[in-house]
C-alpha cells in the first residue's frame, strides 16, 4: 500500500482520510480500534499521540500553493493546517517510534471525538501524552494540566510554555489522569482561507517529538491546575479526600497482603486496599463497585519501602468521594 503523502492529506475530507488513516495503520502492524468518533492505534511506547482530523474549511482543499523556495503551503480553499500538519507529523513519528495513537474527529465543533473516546472503554496505560494540534513553532500548551515535572521534561527539548484555552487533550488527559501537552505544528492564521504552513518548522517539530518519546521516563500525573480566589482555596484535610468532588477513574493496583496501612501513628485494617501510580491508597467498596481515595493513610511495607505499583494486576475502577460513597450505602 502507497503511503499517505501530506498533499493527500490534505486533500483528503475527514472520513475518507479516516478510512486511510485505518488501513495505514493496518499496513504498519497497529492493532486499530474504530469508532464512531476517533480511531485509535495501540503502540508499544507508552505516549500517546493525538490529532484531530476536521478542519474548519467547508470546501476540500484542490489547489495547494508554494511559495517559490517551496518552504510555505497555502490553498484558496484554505489549507487546513489546523490539524493536517498533526495527522502528518503522527505518520512520521511512527516510523521511529511505535507510540500509542489516537485521530480524533470534529474537534473544531466541540472536541466531539475526544469526548466520544473519554465515554469508552478503553483506557490505555502511557505515560504522557503528545497532541499535535498547535499554531505556530515552538509552544508548548499543557492547558489545565499543573505537572512541573512534566513541563520541565517537555520543555527541555526547546519548546516554550505557552497559554491555551482548549483542544482534544483537555478531556483526554483527565480522563486517562495522565499529564499531557500541546505542541506547534508550523500553522498560521489557521481558520482563515489565508492559512498558510511552515514545512520546515512542521517537519522539525515532528523530528523533536520522535525523539522525546523515545527517552525513558515514568508516568506524568495529571494535576489539575487549581484556581486560587481571594488568594488561595481552603481544604478539609482528613482521612478522607474530601476535595474530590466528581467521579473519576483509576488503574488501580492491590496492596500485597502483608503491607501495612498507617495514619500517622496508628495502624490500620483496611479491607479491599488499593494504591493508584502515585501510591496513594483507594479503599475499595465492593458493594459500590467503586473506590474511595484515603487521602492521609500511608501504605508500608515490612520493610518500611512503599509497596510497588503492580501494572500488571492493575485494574480501572470508579472512584468516587466519600460523601458519594456514604449516600450511596445508605440507599442499600
Amino acid at each position: 500500500m502507497q503511503e499517505l503523502t501530506f498533499e493527500t492529506i490534505l486533500r483528503l475530507p475527514q472520513m475518507e482520510l479516516k478510512k486511510r488513516l485505518k488501513a495505514e495503520l493496518k499496513s504498519r502492524g497497529y492493532p486499530v480500534t474504530n469508532k464512531p468518533g476517533y480511531l485509535y492505534a495501540e503502540g508499544t511506547i507508552p505516549v500517546l499521540l493525538v490529532a484531530h482530523m476536521d478542519t474548519v474549511h467547508r470546501q476540500p482543499v484542490e489547489q495547494i500553493c508554494y511559495s517559490e523556495d517551496r518552504a510555505v503551503a497555502m490553498s484558496p480553499q484554505g489549507i487546513g493546517g489546523d490539524d493536517r500538519c498533526g495527522v502528518w507529523m503522527i505518520l512520521q513519528i511512527l516510523h521511529t517510534a511505535s507510540c500509542h495513537v489516537l485521530f480524533c474527529e470534529d474537534e473544531e465543533v466541540g472536541c466531539v471525538g475526544a469526548k466520544k473516546f473519554t465515554s469508552g472503554s478503553l483506557r490505555p496505560q502511557v505515560n504522557y501524552i503528545v497532541e499535535l494540534d498547535r499554531r505556530g513553532s515552538n509552544d508548548a500548551v499543557f492547558y489545565r494540566c499543573d505537572n512541573p515535572e512534566f513541563e520541565g521534561f517537555v520543555t527541555s527539548f526547546g519548546f516554550e510554555t505557552a497559554s491555551g484555552s482548549c483542544s482534544d487533550i483537555s478531556y483526554i488527559a483527565p480522563y486517562l489522569e495522565t499529564a499531557a501537552v500541546n505542541i506547534s505544528c508550523g500553522y498560521y492564521c489557521e481558520h482563515q482561507r489565508h492559512e498558510y504552513i511552515c514545512l520546515e518548522e512542521m517537519e522539525l517539530n515532528a523530528a523533536r517529538v520522535a525523539q522525546m518519546v523515545t527517552q525513558q521516563t515514568e508516568h506524568f500525573e495529571y494535576r489539575e491546575r487549581q484556581d486560587s480566589f481571594f488568594g488561595g482555596r481552603a481544604y478539609q484535610y482528613s482521612m478522607w479526600d474530601t476535595a474530590f468532588e466528581r467521579e473519576t477513574y483509576k488503574w488501580l493496583s492491590p496492596l500485597p497482603k502483608e503491607a501495612k496501612i498507617k495514619l500517622g501513628t496508628a495502624e490500620l485494617i483496611m479491607p479491599h486496599a488499593k494504591i493508584d501510580r502515585q501510591r496513594k491508597v483507594h479503599r475499595y467498596i465492593p458493594e459500590l463497585s467503586a473506590a474511595v481515595l484515603t487521602e492521609n493513610a500511608v501504605a508500608i511495607m515490612p520493610n518500611g519501602k512503599k509497596p510497588v505499583y503492580d501494572t500488571k494486576k492493575s485494574k480501572c475502577h470508579k472512584v468516587i468521594p466519600l460523601a458519594q460513597a456514604l449516600e450511596l450505602l445508605r440507599c442499600k
